[in-house]
């Protein structure tokens, strides 16, 4: 089991670098082709939007051959849509490209969360899950910035080829590993038996769990759009944006991993109401805050307590539907739910700015997460 979870441990810092890295070379793309500002938002929701279009495939066929056997096959679709990238002459080229490589990306969470609240049992699932979240976040930080320095250096064309080329590499070396274990003998690839999504929409622990988890997703999915411009009417200098938002991203890994171990000692409803009521808190002091160590401190503290959350609503999810193993098709159900809420987020908190303005918004926002705790307190009392 050990060597499982590593290899999707693996896959998942895999999967968020490289997704985080293809948004990098966005501005080198858009010079050479001249693109407008709507053409590469365009790109970008055309990567985003399949995480909602194939959560539900995804997890079909998750529970008729296996998962891993998915998160193996996306990474076919990263490298063909990264070469495709690197050789495309025309912006209608790339945006099939970002497709392409989209198909992997939006495929992979729903399955890969399956699998590891499978592998393991309930009372170290909430550490497992906050590990499994933070390499995701370490993904981002390190394959993205490693692979600006290579595109300074070679272009954007020859790296986007070559990371291709690689990922083909890993994605036989994958292939290699199936074969030669092909029989997973520690229930890890357990096929689940036919479980209809209808039961799943029937199951009350489940549509209070995603309840919460669209409210949190309200609450916290675009802060990180709007910090910026929030600080800079607080008159914090510009030079320091760029490290006030690290801190709020260094508060993301962390809380991951913390909370989700205080899960498997308080339980996952009592950790996210006291995460949602922190989280709301926070979000009122960096909203009225002036002194510069007040922002930089509840920075970090509502960073832990916004996407931290994410172990915390994975475990809550998972054992809404434990007892009958559909585990592939609740997070198939949740990731539609939940994408839905991340793809309206923003506009909410965009019109919520220009309507009251953005310290009203972010007011709002912690409402929204005071919001969230109601269902999980009915989840808690089912």
């Amino acid at each position: 089991m050990k060597k499982e979870a590593t290899q999707i441990n693996l896959l998942h810092i895999l999967n968020d670098g490289f997704k985080a890295s293809l948004i990098l070379f966005l501005p080198t793309i858009a010079k050479e082709f001249i693109m407008s500002l709507t053409q590469v938002g365009f790109l970008g929701s055309a990567l985003n939007s399949l995480d909602i279009v194939l959560a539900i495939p995804a997890s079909h066929f998750a529970s008729k051959i296996g998962g891993k056997k998915i998160l193996v096959g996306a990474i076919f679709f990263w490298a063909l849509g990264f070469i495709l990238t690197g050789v495309s002459p025309y912006y209608s080229f790339i945006v099939i490209a970002f497709i392409v490589a989209g198909i992997g990306f939006g495929s992979f969470h729903p399955v890969a969360f399956a699998l590891v609240s499978k592998m393991f049992e309930k009372k170290v699932r909430g550490k497992q899950l906050g590990n499994f979240s933070a390499l995701g976040e370490l993904g981002k930080v390190g394959i993205s910035s490693l692979i600006t320095f290579v595109i300074v250096y070679i272009g954007w064309r020859n790296t986007s080829v070559m990371i291709g080329v690689i990922l083909l590499a890993i994605g036989l070396y994958f292939v290699h590993l199936l074969k030669k274990d092909i029989r997973i003998k520690d229930n890890i690839e357990d096929i689940s038996p036919h479980v209809s999504y209808k039961s799943i929409l029937k199951n009350k622990k489940f549509i209070l769990s995603t309840i919460s988890y669209c409210f949190d997703t309200f609450a916290s999915g675009s802060l990180f759009i709007f910090i910026p411009f929030l600080l800079l009417q607080r008159h914090v200098p510009y030079i320091f944006l760029g490290l006030l938002t690290s801190t709020f991203f260094i508060g993301n890994m962390a809380g991951k991993v913390f909370l989700g171990r205080l899960v498997d000692t308080f339980g996952n409803t009592n950790v996210f109401i006291f995460s949602e009521i922190c989280m709301a808190i926070f979000i009122v002091i960096l909203s009225n805050a002036a002194a510069l160590p007040v922002i930089i401190a509840s920075s970090v503290i509502l960073g832990v307590f916004t996407k931290g959350t994410s172990p915390v609503l994975t475990t809550m999810i998972a054992e809404s539907v434990d007892h009958h193993k559909g585990m592939e098709k609740a997070f198939g159900l949740n990731a539609i739910f939940v994408g839905v809420a991340s793809t309206t987020a923003p506009f909410v908190l965009g019109f919520l700015s220009d309507r009251f303005g953005i310290i009203t918004a972010f007011h709002f926002s912690a409402g929204f997460a005071l919001v969230a705790t109601i269902p999980a307190l009915l989840l808690k009392r089912t």
